[in-house]
């Protein structure tokens, strides 16, 4: 159960769930009227790579490939890849036995390196004592919509009567003022959310939706803001 720890405009605080919202299905690839189904299959092996074939061939290999196809392993070509492991390899073409250190590159607004350092630990602050709050920032949908460019979506739902009573009225609050509220974690409510370990950090706005007694309380991830080109001279 994934859970979010949440306070409203009231400081009223609750630990609810939320769930991830599953993208329609695609259409259905047929051919003849049947189904198509996609399969990996090997290419070219170790002895058809341009290293290796330059190593027995020379240079200028192109007659060997005409006459005699050196690059086609009769035994592996055209096999069937099932399951496969990630190998890692040194600029050389080694097999790395040892884990590569990884390094943190940070690059500025204009895509400029700026600091190259060890990845820094970021914890999950979404379910932690200081509830995620509701902060003073609000946009009308119509204008969140242009403004930013919404990657990612989940739901909050209730598990008891309590916590339907709570989110339904989040819901219908936002619902009636047409508003999508910024939610931000941390003591100061400004932070942006994690919801994993060293997970993309995200700003959310909670978007309410009420018909009766239904409700859906959506919080919409972005982590890009659209802005409009500079003007040519």
């Amino acid at each position: 159960m994934r859970l979010i720890h949440l306070a409203d405009a009231d400081n009223r605080d609750s630990n609810v769930q939320f769930v991830g919202i599953g993208s329609a299905p695609p259409p259905t690839r047929v051919a003849s009227g049947k189904a198509v189904l996609f399969r990996r299959y090997l290419a070219a092996s170790d002895n058809g790579t341009h290293e290796a074939l330059q190593k027995a061939h020379g240079d200028d290999y192109g007659k060997a490939l005409i006459e005699g196809d050196p690059e086609v392993d009769i035994e592996s070509v055209g096999r069937a890849i099932g399951a496969t492991n990630t190998v890692y390899l040194s600029a050389s073409g080694e097999v790395l036995r040892v884990a590569p250190r990884i390094v943190e590159v940070l690059f500025g607004p204009d895509g400029a390196e700026r600091e190259r350092r060890d990845p820094v630990e970021t914890p999950s602050n979404i379910q932690d004592a200081t509830p995620v709050r509701w902060g003073k920032v609000r946009l009308k949908r119509k204008d969140a919509v242009r403004r930013l460019a919404f990657t990612r979506t989940v739901q909050l739902v209730h598990v008891d009567g309590l916590t339907y009573q709570y989110l339904h009225g989040l819901a219908k609050q936002l619902d009636e003022a047409d508003e999508m509220v910024l939610i931000g974690a941390g003591t100061t409510g400004r932070d942006p959310l994690v919801f994993q370990v060293n997970g993309v950090p995200w700003r959310g706005f909670l978007e309410g939706r009420v018909d009766g007694p239904r409700y859906q309380l959506l919080l919409r991830l972005s982590n890009l803001e659209l802005k409009a080109p500079e003007a040519k001279a």
